[in-house]
């Protein structure tokens, strides 16, 4: 066949690719715009929309009812400021179920993109490798907004692994009134002292109560015995107890009548026991003494330079290793944040804030519905924790504290019962 003959097949092929050009060059003639939510979209020649693709991430949380409602509400108010995240919040209320579902998850490689833990489950996370670096979520004036004594425990291998969002410090309080009928002037500074007081106030009046535990509440054991000692690292990384630690349990033990069993929560009785001058001290969460009468506020003497990891009842937010939305994982974090949301966790539930300028009088978001945490705590809160203050870098420490915080609950119930307890504890892992 001869070249001539070949050529319409040739010219109709080239029209051809120039018509399919000339409609791929239409198709890819377009401009981008910005939305106002921060993200881009395109906007073709023709004038139509095209949104991208929504992003989605998920939260795990364990909070009581009330405080997760609280939660729920911001979350929607966020997703409604930045309606191209979806957000889907799941709320375990029991801790122990929450850590070893969320250990899981995330040994697996299915964590949740955000997670709110515990601050001693923080680090624990991180060293197994289940943690994203929170560095980027904190930087500028989130960074120096924060309080150090908070960031510390959160640090491990030179990174930030979480974010703060609140704490609820346990702290011991005395009775100033019996303190004077014991002679006392200050809080007693070292463990004979409190004895000879313990004894002294018996012999006034042998209905009162020299200290208020409550069953089962291992914080508050933990809080009690580090007020009395020089060295608590032993005590915060769960090794089993010294001698002098178990002869103060024993001792505790055999006042068994002198020593009351209120909830550390029960606001309520607690006031009317200190109010009535019944009890000379008791170990209790910061929350607790926010919901006490003026009166018995004003009566009651803190040691405000002796408050053992004042971090340790605090949660941050963490990102999994595994999330592929980190940037609006940190968005969402900075969100609930944010001082204003600080604010009113601190206004409703009585959880001392993370962010510095939360405890200067007169703050720029105060409002006559607001009050300002006291001045002496972002002292305590803004002061480095000391390493023996906080647990080595162990990934088996929630595990740990379960398995104590389980043997103290078997053993308190029915008074305390320290020599099964001990016992116990040399089973431990």
């Amino acid at each position: 066949m001869s070249p001539r003959k070949y050529a319409p097949l040739i010219i109709g092929a080239l029209l051809l690719a120039a018509l399919l050009l000339i409609q791929f060059s239409r198709n890819a003639n377009t401009a981008s715009i910005g939305k106002t939510d921060g993200q881009s979209a395109d906007q073709p020649a023709s004038g139509e929309l095209v949104i991208e693709q929504r992003s989605e991430i998920h939260v795990n949380v364990s909070l009581p009812p009330d405080q997760y409602r609280e939660l729920s509400e911001l979350n929607q108010n966020f997703m409604l400021k930045f309606p191209y995240i979806q957000v889907t919040l799941n709320n375990e209320p029991a801790v122990d179920k929450a850590y070893e579902s969320w250990k899981l998850d995330s040994q697996r490689g299915e964590a949740a993109d955000i997670m709110l833990l515990d601050n001693s489950w923080v680090r624990p996370f991180a060293v197994r490798g289940y943690l994203q670096s929170a560095d980027n979520a904190m930087s500028g004036d989130t960074l120096t907004d924060q309080l150090a004594g908070l960031l510390d425990p959160l640090k491990w291998n030179g990174y930030l692994w979480g974010v703060p969002k609140d704490v609820n410090p346990y702290l011991v309080v005395w009775n100033g009134a019996l303190l004077s009928q014991a002679g006392l002037k200050a809080p007693p500074g070292d463990w004979p002292s409190y004895q000879e007081a313990a004894a002294k106030l018996i012999e006034i009046n042998a209905e009162t109560r020299i200290l208020n535990w409550s069953a089962g509440d291992l914080r508050q054991q933990l809080v009690w015995l580090a007020n009395f000692q020089t060295d608590p690292a032993g005590l915060i990384n769960l090794f089993k107890f010294n001698e002098a630690q178990i002869n103060q349990l024993k001792w505790i033990q055999s006042m068994g009548s002198h020593v009351s069993r209120i909830n550390a929560e029960s606001s309520a009785e607690l006031n009317e026991a200190f109010l009535a001058n019944k009890l000379l001290a008791a170990v209790l969460p910061w929350e607790t003494f926010e919901k006490f009468s003026k009166g018995v506020q004003d009566m009651l003497m803190i040691d405000r330079n002796h408050i053992p990891f004042p971090w340790l009842n605090g949660h941050s937010y963490v990102m999994s290793s595994s999330t592929l939305a980190e940037e609006e994982a940190i968005l969402w974090i900075q969100e609930m944040t944010g001082i204003q949301n600080q604010q009113k966790n601190y206004d409703r539930f009585a959880k001392l804030p993370a962010s510095a300028s939360l405890y200067a009088l007169n703050g720029s978001i105060q409002t006559e519905q607001s009050h300002t945490p006291p001045a002496w705590w972002e002292t305590v809160l803004n002061t480095n924790q000391p390493a023996d203050h906080i647990p080595f870098p162990d990934p088996l420490w929630p595990e740990k504290w379960q398995f104590r915080e389980s043997a103290w609950r078997n053993f308190s119930q029915d008074g305390f019962q320290i020599d099964a307890f001990v016992q116990a504890l040399l089973q431990s892992p």
